[in-house]
């Protein structure tokens, strides 16, 4: 009996010890491309993402380029949750959340008319991003992985355009400013491919 217990209590260890090397906090950086689809308009986004795995959960911090409609720079968490499937491959949902900025030029426009003159320019803010939708992971022999995924994706951003007018005339200059104010709501349809390692 004291011979059973002590070779359960060896095989529990050693299972143990397997257990802990398996669940070791990794690092990863994820590489990937997509498309992104919505109202009347599909574009590109690139992004990369880098983080840590442990026990089958992932979070990183992610930059990307979003070209949908008007280009912006998302800044982002990652968060994965995997489960395990055969061959080492894996399915996944994921849930990405952060700050969404405006790459835009700055818009300048000049107008003269006869004794007056109008100056346009627009100003950007930023807002949110979120991205969530469920995967693939594919599992080479190198121990790199081809991610395949799908999902909804939110973006957000404000615009203020400025209208400066200037009159010259025989009782003086006059001058008046007009702001009009934008905001950008797209939701989108994504899919995208990476490359982790």
């Amino acid at each position: 009996m004291r011979k059973t217990i002590m070779m359960l209590a060896l095989a529990f260890c050693i299972q143990a010890g397997f257990s802990q090397q398996k669940q070791r906090l990794q690092f990863h950086s994820l590489q990937q491309v997509g498309l992104i689809n919505g109202n009347g308009a599909v574009s590109g986004l690139l992004q990369s993402v880098n983080g840590l795995e442990k026990h089958n959960w992932f979070a990183g911090a992610g930059i990307g380029l979003d070209f949908y409609r008007y280009r912006t720079v998302p800044l982002f968490i990652d968060i994965k949750k995997y489960i395990s499937i055969k061959n080492g491959n894996r399915f996944f949902i994921y849930a990405d959340g952060g700050y969404n900025i405006p790459w835009l030029p700055k818009k300048e426009e000049n107008f003269t008319w006869g004794s007056g003159q109008t100056k346009a320019w627009s100003e950007y803010k930023g807002g949110l991003y979120f991205d969530a939708g469920l995967g693939y992971a594919i599992k080479f022999r190198s121990g790199n992985n081809m991610l395949l995924s799908t999902g909804y994706s939110y973006k957000y951003f404000e615009e203020t355009k400025t209208t400066k007018t200037t009159v010259v005339g025989t009782a003086g200059t006059t001058e008046s400013v007009d702001k009009q104010y934008y905001d950008f709501t797209f939701k989108r349809l994504m899919i995208k491919i990476g490359w982790e390692f």
